[in-house]
């Protein structure tokens, strides 16, 4: 009996530990949506396709700085194919920050359609910042 309770033990933390992690990880029934419309889902690696993508400027400090690196912004691509609900995901320094969220709202990108109607899509988007 004595033998047994060592494993017991283990698959009680187990499943203790298992429980709170299933529930995260059931799909909530409130799905994302943008103006009123929910968000088209990804299937098969289909992406808005960036149509129009000016570089990123340098702001002062960044510059002064010599800082070079990658933000990662986390957009909805409205049906109009523009940039929304920017999020930063990854910072580099505040300033680079915003200049990355100011030139991907500039950006265009042709939206993902489904069932025929284009539709707004949540992806994550680079922007890298480099001295020449």
């Amino acid at each position: 009996m004595r033998r047994n309770l060592p494993f017991g033990l283990a698959v009680l933390v187990i499943v203790s530990t298992m429980q709170p992690m299933l529930l995260f990880c059931q799909e909530n029934s409130a799905k994302e949506s943008y103006d009123g419309e929910p968000l088209c889902r990804n299937r098969r690696g289909v992406y808005p396709r960036a149509v129009y993508t000016p570089g990123p400027e340098y702001d002062a400090e960044g510059r002064k700085k010599k800082i070079e690196g990658t933000v990662t912004l986390s957009v909805i691509v409205t049906k109009e194919g523009q940039a929304a609900d920017l999020k930063v995901l990854k910072t580099l320094t505040p300033g680079l920050d915003q200049q990355a969220m100011k030139t991907v709202s500039r950006w265009k990108f042709e939206p993902v359609t489904q069932d025929g109607q284009a539709c707004p899509m949540r992806m994550n988007l680079e922007v890298s910042f480099h001295l020449y």
